[in-house]
C-alpha cells in the first residue's frame, strides 16, 4: 500500500511538471501567432501539426507508448489552434448563401480549422421539432418556417466561437435576421453560380423551394431576387466555384485576418435549452392557424 501511495504522488508530481509545460507551450503558441499575424503568413498549417506530432512521438523510447503519446498531443495541437481562434475571431462566424453553396461542407471543413463548434440552423429546427424542414414546409408553410428560423438565429446569434450556417439559405430574406447575426458577428457570402448550384443539387430531393422546377433558370431567378440581399448583408464575399472546401476555408481565414474585424460579443451566451421553447412554440402557433 505504501508503494502505491509513493506511485501516486510521482504521477502527482508529473501532472504538475506538464502542467507548467502545458502552460508554458501555451503562452509560446499565443507568441507565434502574434508573429505570424504582424508578418501576414498563414497562422493554422496541418503540415506542421502533423510534423509535431511525428516528432514528439519519436522521442518516446518505449515503443508501447509511442502511438498514444501522439494520440495526446493531438489534443495538445487542438488546444492550441482554439486558443489561437478565440484570440484571433471573438465573435461568431455565421455562412451564409444561396443552397448549394456550399454552406454546411464549408462549415464542417472550417470548424475542424479553426477547432470551434459549427451549428447548422435548420439541424436544430429539425432537432427542436422532431420534423424534416421539408416536412414544415409541406404541413405549415414556408412564413412557420421563417419564423422559427428567426427565433433559432436571434438565439445562436448570442453566442461566440461558434460557425453558424443556414443550409437553406433564405435567412438573409429576414432583416431582423440580419441585424442579429452582424451585430456581434461577421457574415460570410458564399457566392456560387446558377450552373454550379444546380450541379451540386440536382439530385437532392429534399429541397423544397425547388422540387417542382429543378432547373438552372428557376435558380437563377430565386437568386437574382435574392443577390442584393446577400451584397447587403455580408461582411466578405468568397467565390466557391471551382474551389475544394479546403481551399475555401483557408482562404476565410486568411479575409477575415486581414479585415480584422471588431464586433461587440455578448457576455452571456444563448442556452442551446433556450432553443426548444421558441421552436415549439412557433409549432404551436402555426397548429392554431391550420386547425
Amino acid at each position: 500500500m505504501a508503494r502505491l501511495e509513493m506511485l501516486r504522488r510521482k504521477v502527482d508530481d508529473v501532472d504538475q511538471q506538464m502542467a507548467a509545460l502545458l502552460e508554458k507551450r501555451l503562452k509560446l503558441v499565443l507568441e507565434i501567432m502574434e508573429e505570424k499575424k504582424h508578418r501576414r503568413l498563414p497562422v493554422f498549417s496541418k503540415d506542421r501539426e502533423a510534423e509535431v506530432i511525428e516528432r514528439v512521438g519519436n522521442h518516446v523510447r518505449n515503443p508501447l507508448l509511442k502511438e498514444e503519446v501522439r494520440f495526446i498531443h493531438q489534443y495538445v495541437v487542438q488546444s492550441c489552434r482554439r486558443i489561437q481562434s478565440r484570440r484571433l475571431f471573438p465573435y461568431h462566424i455565421t455562412l451564409v448563401g444561396f443552397m448549394g453553396s456550399g454552406k454546411t461542407t464549408v462549415g464542417v471543413e472550417l470548424s475542424k480549422l479553426l477547432a470551434m463548434e459549427q451549428i447548422d440552423v435548420d439541424q436544430v429546427i429539425e432537432e427542436r421539432s422532431k420534423m424534416r424542414i421539408s416536412d414544415i414546409f409541406e404541413h405549415f408553410g414556408e412564413k412557420t418556417f421563417r419564423k422559427m428560423e428567426s427565433d433559432v438565429v436571434e438565439e445562436l446569434s448570442k453566442r461566440h466561437n461558434v460557425i453558424i450556417f443556414c443550409s437553406g439559405g433564405g435567412v438573409v430574406l429576414n432583416e431582423s435576421n440580419v441585424e442579429n447575426i452582424k451585430r456581434t458577428g461577421v457574415v460570410i457570402w458564399l457566392k456560387a453560380s446558377p450552373e454550379e448550384i444546380y450541379r451540386r443539387i440536382k439530385d437532392d430531393e429534399t429541397r423544397p423551394l425547388l422540387k417542382d422546377d429543378m432547373s438552372v433558370e428557376k435558380i437563377n431567378e430565386m437568386l437574382m431576387n435574392r443577390l442584393h440581399l446577400y451584397e447587403e448583408a455580408s461582411d466578405l464575399v468568397i467565390e466557391t466555384d471551382h474551389k475544394t472546401v479546403e481551399e475555401v476555408s483557408f482562404e476565410i481565414v486568411e479575409r477575415l485576418m486581414e479585415a480584422d474585424f471588431d464586433r461587440k460579443v455578448d457576455e452571456m451566451e444563448a442556452d442551446p435549452a433556450d432553443l426548444v421553447p421558441r421552436v415549439m412554440k412557433a409549432m404551436d402557433e402555426a397548429s392554431e392557424s391550420y386547425k
